[in-house]
């Protein structure tokens, strides 16, 4: 027993035969049934897998409600940097507790959602999380929590973050440097966060005896095809000085065209964001934004569709953003 434990993963045959005995039963141990063990069996096997180091395949057995120990995830684009992020954190605390996750690209306001619902329902995952605001089917009896975009009515508890409050926050800072014409580049569709991130925007402005008409845009979020809309913006004769941009793929094209252009930000150009992406905050040239706590996030859904399972009532959490100060505001560097 003194030389080194093989490389290879210890595997249930490995624990059958360590415990005496087969790995069916080694399974019903595992899987707390479907057939009962006697006492001195299982203490064998849970010692066996204990001196193998055996860890399961997140794959394997079933829950006790008869469901796998899969998630499904359903997000617009991962290409965004903002649910490539979101996507992570799901993956790693469902990781943490034991489950894997399945992703599902679904695009904006298209079917694909309904065709990703359908297919992960199939293999009996233990839910479904939802950024993209679609309400399942009525013969899916999956369980649901939707994610960033509540669905009221549904029956199933939203997760959420306060949009309007953040939006006033980061326009807020801009009045505070003086800014007196601050335009809103929002995206393409009109509801779920894009309601909070334009209303606060709007709450803002009026706060502060502002004026919103002609200062709102609207473009893709995709940062290709917002470039010609932010370009347009910036080329005419109506300039704004600041702009607020509802996500920050948005606020970093907007940065990156005012630059091709030949301004200069924050000096010709003050511009802020929100979701706090890494690519944002991080590095030599931050952006102001609204940083939101994806990890805190996270935890949360998999808390409600724990309740779910548990029977409790469905409970809905907003989670607050904090104001990143950087650069591009207008702010000095910070150390």
């Amino acid at each position: 027993m003194g030389g080194k434990r093989s490389a290879r993963k210890p595997t249930l045959l490995d624990v059958g035969r360590l415990a005496g005995t087969s790995t069916a039963v080694v399974s019903y141990v595992l899987n707390g049934g479907p057939r009962p063990v006697s006492e001195k069996t299982r203490v064998k096997v849970e010692e066996a897998i204990q001196m193998l180091g055996y860890r399961r395949n997140p794959l394997a057995g079933a829950l006790s409600g008869g469901r796998s120990n899969l998630i499904g995830l359903l997000v617009p684009d991962t290409a965004n940097a903002f649910y490539g992020e979101l996507s992570r954190c799901i993956e790693a605390e469902g990781r943490g507790r034991g489950l894997l996750t399945l992703l599902g690209n679904t695009g904006y306001g298209s079917s694909l959602g309904d065709e990703y619902g359908e297919a992960f329902s199939e293999l009996r995952p233990r839910g479904i999380f939802v950024t993209t605001g679609e309400a399942p089917r009525g013969d899916d009896e999956t369980p649901r929590v939707f994610l960033q975009w509540a669905v009221p009515g549904a029956g199933s508890p939203n997760v959420t973050f306060n949009d309007h409050e953040g939006a006033r926050l980061v326009v807020e800072h801009l009045v505070e440097h003086g800014y007196t014409d601050i335009a809103c580049l929002a995206g393409e569709i009109e509801v779920g966060p894009a309601v909070g991130r334009e209303g606060g925007w709007r709450r803002a402005m009026a706060d502060a005896g502002l004026p919103t008409a002609g200062r709102l845009v609207r473009s893709s979020f995709d940062r290709v095809a917002a470039e010609q809309a932010v370009k347009r913006v910036l080329r005419g004769r109506d300039r704004p000085r600041a702009i607020y941009a509802t996500t920050d793929e948005q606020a970093l094209i907007t940065i990156r065209t005012a630059t091709n252009l030949g301004l200069r930000v924050p000096e010709d150009l003050a511009v802020v964001g929100f979701d706090g992406i890494r690519e944002a905050v991080l590095g030599g040239f931050p952006l102001t934004t609204v940083r939101l706590p994806l990890e805190t996030f996270a935890a949360r859904a998999f808390d409600a569709l724990d309740r779910v399972h548990a029977g409790d009532a469905p409970r809905d959490a907003i989670l607050d953003g904090t104001l990143s100060v950087g650069v591009t505001c207008g702010c000095e560097p910070r150390t």
